[in-house]
């Protein structure tokens, strides 16, 4: 989960967004976001994240494989062909 927080802080500080800017966008209050972030929460809602992901212009299934450390799996699609 430290690595969604990562992300989601890189993204934002990338957009010049405070966490109060970002918690009045997304309707979520500054000391969650600020949990997120440095890994506090360990299960962020489907929601919460979709809507982080439209105001930080991350794509969404990039944050959900973050979320659950899906890394693509190359080797696969190398053996079928």
């Amino acid at each position: 989960m430290l690595e969604l927080g990562r992300l989601l802080k890189e993204n934002r500080l990338k957009n010049n967004l405070s966490l109060e800017t970002l918690s009045k966008m997304t309707d979520t209050s500054a000391s969650t976001l600020s949990n997120l972030e440095n890994g506090k929460i360990q299960n962020p809602s489907n929601v919460l994240l979709y809507r982080l992901s439209k105001f930080l212009n991350v794509d969404y299934n990039y944050i959900l494989r973050e979320r659950w450390g899906i890394l693509p799996s190359f080797s696969f699609y190398r053996n079928r062909l």
